[in-house]
């Protein structure tokens, strides 16, 4: 009878508690519906005796989709100047924004919504400005609702990354920390120590460092995209002292003089996908082999990676679970600013990653 690992079964509780959640109300439009009709409440709830009529209701819409979009104009374009601390220019901005907005309230009102209120209390300006007023409190109480929403989904984003995270880390240990990995891994240095001495302190060190990184750094938010790639370049390291007579690798890295120091990247994703291609190319039908590529342009990280395919004896469906994990961070952490491909390509396995790095 096959019993089930404790990592399999955490895995699997996982997966069905997610899969359970999805519901069609976690759709991203429902929430947002309830959020523009709260505040179209919370804004037109002093003028309902105003709106008895179907027209009025009308007007009262156009009214509030006139104030909701220069708040939203002033979430996408004027509010990143404040968080780069830019005060001078966003003061500006804001300051013509609001001025701009209640001439375009003005003329609506004055012109199509309430003119005979305008007929019997003339004054340009004094409407103008009572309206700028009306423009700068709506902005700020739809901003300050839409601060409070954004930080409830970054605890929720955070916290479903963190499972996520959890979940690789196991699959990582279990994969690495196993009797049969690390029992290879000795063997193989205790080969070497026996023909070429002088490299054993080496090996043992990079299998020391890579222990060390995952219970480290496996944990943190964001790591600096140096360290990854050490450590990703250890494992390599070590798998080639493990099959590297019999699988044909090559590995292309950026040169250390020309990795920012200043980027940072969540740790565990670029390892999963370089530690599939070596877990699930085995082959002994055809040439076995790893090819990793990854460069650095600026804030963009490019990573290919092909292998060969394995055998059919010899393939594993845990490859599946392993990507739909990354799949999933990579859009909990790097929504709109990634690009992730990987499936059968010809006679080989193909993966690539383009990632905005953050500083």
């Amino acid at each position: 009878m096959h019993q089930i690992s404790a990592p399999e079964y955490g895995m699997k509780i996982a997966g069905q508690h997610r899969a359970k959640n999805v519901k069609w109300y976690r759709s991203p439009i429902i929430p947002e519906a309830i959020f523009v009709v709260a505040i179209f409440l919370a804004m037109m709830v002093q003028q309902w005796i105003q709106i008895d009529t179907f027209l009025g209701l009308v007007k009262g819409v156009v009214f509030f989709l006139i104030i909701y979009t220069q708040a939203h104009l002033h979430r996408i374009f004027v509010f990143p100047l404040l968080m780069r601390r830019r005060y001078l220019l966003y003061s500006s901005i804001s300051l013509v924004s609001l001025i701009v907005g209640g001439i375009v309230l003005y003329t609506a009102d004055r012109y199509w919504i309430e003119p005979d209120f305008y007929e019997k209390e003339p004054g340009v300006l004094k409407h103008i400005l009572y309206l700028m007023i009306v423009t700068a409190t709506s902005i700020i109480m739809i901003m300050g609702l839409y601060l409070v929403r954004q930080y409830q989904n970054e605890l929720q984003r955070r916290s479903e990354d963190q499972i996520l995270l959890s979940e690789m880390q196991i699959n990582l240990l279990h994969a690495q920390l196993n009797p049969h990995f690390f029992f290879n891994m000795l063997n193989n240095i205790y080969g070497v120590s026996l023909n070429t001495p002088e490299r054993t302190p080496d090996l043992l060190l990079k299998l020391s460092k890579l222990m060390r990184y995952q219970l480290e750094n496996g944990s943190k938010q964001r790591v600096a995209i140096a360290e990854e790639i050490n450590f990703i370049d250890n494992y390599i390291v070590l798998e080639k002292e493990r099959i590297g007579k019999r699988c044909h690798i090559t590995v292309k890295f950026p040169q250390s003089s020309s990795i920012p120091v200043n980027y940072s990247i969540a740790p565990l994703i670029l390892i999963t996908l370089v530690e599939n291609a070596f877990k699930h190319s085995i082959t002994v039908k055809d040439t076995w082999f790893v090819f990793i590529d990854m460069q650095l342009t600026g804030s963009t990280l490019q990573l290919l990676i092909r292998n060969s395919l394995p055998d059919e004896s010899l393939r594993s469906e845990s490859i599946g679970m392993g990507l739909k994990n990354v799949r999933q961070r990579l859009e909990l952490l790097y929504p709109g600013r990634h690009f992730f491909s990987s499936a059968i390509n010809g006679s080989e396995y193909k993966t690539e990653l383009r990632l905005e790095l953050v500083v």
